[in-house]
């Protein structure tokens, strides 16, 4: 197995006609080769994987289940067998064997990648020709094998390495470009985002490398080739691709031996996954080079032949798809590194991929491609920003806006993403929303300083709200009568003193101020007044009457019996006596029977906070224990967003 966090180079300079994908230089790759296209490696980074490097400090994680998803019931077949022919627990038995124990075996062709007979591989041929389950998954992968084959065999024959190290793509991801893991290992060749990153991968909310079939075969070339060169045979190299380098050499230096397949037989040796990863990969490489001995079909899919083009900011690949009478699901296909169903929208063209059948309608565009879209606008999002606030900033849904920008998950906005927006004469204005609600302690500003407001998101974390405003969270938490070990919701409203001259654009911040939102002192009657007026409500009195109970008065005024208890602090079962005057939140059209409602009762909520003495800098640290924040999503709990799925 082999992210997307730091934005890379993309490509050569391009020109603005359709061409080939260039070639890099023939020959063995040279570590931190800066080529035309499209590997930038770091070359610190690939001189660890190749030489010494302490225990523990390998930048690859351990192997962990894969989660896939067009193969998944197949694949799950496959362990089945795994589980059943190479049991847990079993003590470890020979698997090395001298020459293969079937005389049809010894006929068959042999890949490039040197194979030792050993009994895994001959358990996985057996189920790959004798098993429907196993002959239905090895046809499903060579089926889709050649849409790729020769575009990947050609990648790594330019590195100097076995072609049929192409059968790596096969077992990791089935030649799936948006497969995805359990772990976070994503891509074809299921790069996890650090190991990405060392080999030019890189990727921000628009763009994933990793995802890019062919971008993503040259960093699997050069990782492969760094392997081969640090451990000295192919079946160690591949054990470190899917175990980690750091792990194997672990092993090796705990039983001395530099022998895969002794390490295989040794307990305490390679994990079990790993002894199974090699030998199939090797059985992979053996089927696809005897098809018909396997009864199979002697060709798969027929190879996608594209070009290269370039598309300006913004473009939707449902509407060039439409444009140029091509498969809106292979646009997406063939430019997977785009993870929102467009190119990104800032930052100048795009060069994307298009089949050969298309690209005279896309020259009969001659570069105009204004009338395949709305026209659209962009916007930075700013720490503090939502997707709703956006979407109502720009006169549309949430909705709206998720589908303009692929975001088809519940995943939110961070600082600093860059979001497609309506044009200002492309929406109706509408009507003019209410100001925000803004309730909090009474704070007394001090000369120099002003009040600000920010809204909580879910993507905003305490430390960031408070480097950003360069406070102390403990002032926060003090301004704001905060409980500092709980964890702050989305939609709070927190205060913030900033000095006069604080700039919000510069600071990356969105905030509000006491003449752009409705700041009320939290728990007084303008608070209660002013979170009824948004529902069209009103805070009135009623006299009880002989003969009233909570139940009647509630359903006389359209409430529920325990939302009226709860107004007014009391139980469902109290009885209040003829005379009294208790709260009923009503509709203006209908205050009928009601009187003025007694005012609420004083908390220590809205006494006057003193403002402190601020924190130094350096003191601010350490001033008050930040909340945990919510663990982060991860690939088994969120996918990437606006991935499409074919489950």
């Amino acid at each position: 197995m082999l992210s997307p966090s730091g934005v890379l180079a993309a490509g050569p300079d391009a020109d603005a006609s359709a061409v080939e994908a260039p070639a890099p230089p023939k020959g063995k790759m040279q570590i931190g080769a800066s080529w035309d296209q499209p590997v930038w490696a770091d070359t610190r980074a690939r001189e660890r994987v190749r030489g010494d490097r302490p225990e523990g400090a390998s930048i690859h994680v351990a192997y962990a289940a894969p989660d896939r998803r067009w193969d998944r019931e197949l694949r799950a077949s496959l362990e089945a067998f795994e589980a059943t022919a190479f049991p847990e627990g079993q003590a470890p038995r020979k698997t090395i064997v001298d020459e293969p124990p079937e005389a049809w075996m010894r006929q068959l062709e042999l890949p490039d990648i040197p194979v030792r007979w050993n009994t895994q591989t001959v358990e996985y041929l057996r189920y790959f020709k004798d098993d429907p389950k196993g002959k239905r998954i090895i046809a499903a992968w060579l089926d889709r094998m050649g849409r790729y084959e020769a575009r990947l065999r050609a990648i790594l024959a330019e590195a100097g390495l076995p072609e049929d190290l192409v059968y790596v793509a096969m077992v990791e991801s089935g030649f799936k470009p948006s497969a995805s893991s359990a772990v976070g290992a994503a891509g074809m060749w299921q790069f996890m985002e650090q190991t990405g990153r060392v080999y030019g991968l890189g990727g921000d909310y628009w763009k994933d490398d990793r995802l890019d079939f062919e971008r993503s075969s040259y960093a699997a070339a050069a990782y492969l080739s760094d392997l081969e060169a640090r451990f000295g045979t192919w079946e160690l190299a591949l054990a470190a691709y899917n175990a980690g380098y750091g792990l194997v050499v672990q092993t090796i230096r705990r039983n001395n031996t530099n022998n895969f397949w002794a390490l295989a037989e040794v307990e305490n040796g390679l994990p079990r996954q790993t002894m199974n990863y090699v030998p199939k990969i090797l059985a992979a490489a053996i089927v696809g080079h005897n098809r018909e001995a396997f009864g199979l079909p002697p060709a798969g899919q027929p190879a996608l032949e594209l070009m290269e083009v370039e598309v300006p900011p913004g473009t939707r690949f449902e509407d060039l798809a439409k444009a140029i009478g091509s498969d809106e699901d292979l646009l997406e296909e063939i430019n997977g590194a785009y993870l929102r169903g467009r190119v990104p929208p800032e930052g100048g063209p795009s060069r994307i991929r298009i089949p050969r059948s298309a690209h005279a309608a896309f020259q009969k565009l001659g570069g105009d491609f204004s009338g395949l879209s709305q026209p659209f606008a962009t916007y930075t999002a700013r720490l503090g920003d939502d997707l709703k606030s956006i979407a109502a900033a720009h006169g549309i849904t949430e909705k709206q806006l998720r589908k303009l920008n692929g975001i088809h998950d519940s995943g939110e906005i961070v600082g600093g993403v860059v979001l497609v927006v309506p044009t200002a004469d492309s929406v109706d204005a509408g009507e003019s929303p209410l100001p925000p609600i803004v309730a909090v302690p009474p704070l007394k500003v001090p000369a120099g300083k002003r009040l600000v407001f920010f809204r909580v998101t879910r993507s905003t974390a305490s430390n960031a709200i408070a480097a950003s405003f360069d406070v102390g969270w403990g002032e926060i938490v003090a301004w704001n009568d905060l409980d500092p070990q709980a964890r702050l919701v989305d939609g709070q409203m927190l205060q913030v003193l900033v000095d006069e001259g604080f700039d919000a654009a510069a600071a990356g911040v969105k905030v509000l101020t006491p003449q752009t939102a409705r700041h009320v002192i939290r728990g007084t009657a303008e608070h209660l007044e002013a979170v009824l007026e948004e529902r069209e409500l009103l805070r009135r009195g009623y006299t009880v009457k002989k003969g009233d109970s909570l139940e009647r008065i509630a359903k006389k005024f359209g409430l529920s019996h325990g939302s009226l208890a709860r107004i007014n602090g009391v139980n469902r079962n109290h009885r209040y006596k003829a005379g009294d005057v208790i709260v009923v939140y009503v509709d203006k059209k209908h205050k009928k029977a009601t009187t003025t409602a007694p005012k609420p009762k004083p908390t220590t909520l809205t006494t006057e906070l003193d403002v402190a003495q601020s924190l130094a800098p350096q003191d601010r640290e350490h001033d008050t224990e930040l909340p945990k924040a919510r663990p982060p999503s991860t690939p088994k709990t969120s996918r990437v967003p606006g991935r499409k799925y074919d489950d």
